[in-house]
């Protein structure tokens, strides 16, 4: 595991397949890391160089005190640049699509095809949408037991028809686990969600000129299709896909999903 230093701190990468390949950023959500988007770099290592990272605040990657989303979008645009390319391909999940859409407003010269997954554009008040389904229940981001915050996000995650046996097959692979797992503190998990609180990135949305797929899951209560749709709808000539799943349709629907995502690829090259 490498570190880089980009945009003033230091961060954490992992790559995979040839160098000699067409290079992929993969961005994780909220309070993830890098490792959890490992099966879907190998799985896409055949036809890319892809390089997935610790977003700041979260894993191996620099945890400063506070930050916003437009530093998450300098990062991602000063890795790019670090790393030695003109432009790349990027793909991002939940709040990893927030980041890659905020640098694709940005610099879009840097962005040569970008895949948002699971999207929203903007920011309702309360950070980041998880926060806002535990509200909804009554709880707070710092203060939710690890009991409670699975009870909201089993509701949210999954669409409503998934079968228990597929269910209890996926379950581990939400798992985050291994010796570089890095737990948040409750300061470092308040400063992730107080990044996105009031992000708007809907007045910029006109000026993405890359290739543009955006993805969501017809069952997600935590970035409902309705805020894909809004995207979509506004990025000059973006792609809409839409897949019978939860906020992670990205296991849920996995085959389907990228197959999805390596045909919009291949048409980029």
């Amino acid at each position: 595991m490498p570190y880089i230093r980009a945009n003033g701190i230091r961060i954490a990468f992992d790559t995979f397949g040839s160098m000699n390949k067409p290079p992929l950023f993969l961005i994780h959500g909220l309070t993830g890391q890098r490792m959890s988007l490992e099966g879907m770099a190998l799985r896409l290592a055949d036809e890319h160089f892809v390089i997935t990272y610790d977003c700041r605040g979260h894993g191996q990657t620099d945890h400063p005190a506070a930050y916003t989303l437009a530093d998450h979008g300098r990062d991602l645009l000063a890795l790019i640049e670090t790393l030695g390319y003109d432009r790349s391909s990027v793909l991002g999940q939940s709040m990893g699509s927030y980041i890659a859409l905020q640098a694709a407003e940005m610099d879009p010269s840097r962005i040569e095809t970008l895949i948002l997954v699971t999207p929203k554009a903007y920011d309702d008040g309360s950070g980041s949408s998880f926060q806002r389904l535990l509200r909804a229940e009554g709880l707070d981001m710092r203060t939710a037991s690890r009991e409670q915050r699975s009870r909201v996000l089993k509701k949210a995650l999954w669409s409503p028809d998934i079968p228990p046996e597929k269910l209890a097959a996926l379950a581990p692979r939400t798992k985050m686990t291994g010796e570089n797992v890095v737990a948040l503190t409750p300061e470092e998990t308040a400063a992730v969600n107080e990044a996105l609180i009031g992000f708007d990135l809907r007045p910029g949305l006109a000026k993405v000129s890359c290739r543009t797929l955006v993805v969501a899951g017809a069952y997600d209560r935590i970035n409902p299709p309705a805020y894909g749709r809004e995207i979509a709808g506004n990025i000059p000539g973006a792609q809409y896909a839409e897949f019978p799943g939860g906020h992670l349709l990205t296991l849920e629907c996995e085959e389907d999903y990228l197959r999805c995502v390596r045909a919009f690829l291949a048409e980029s090259h």
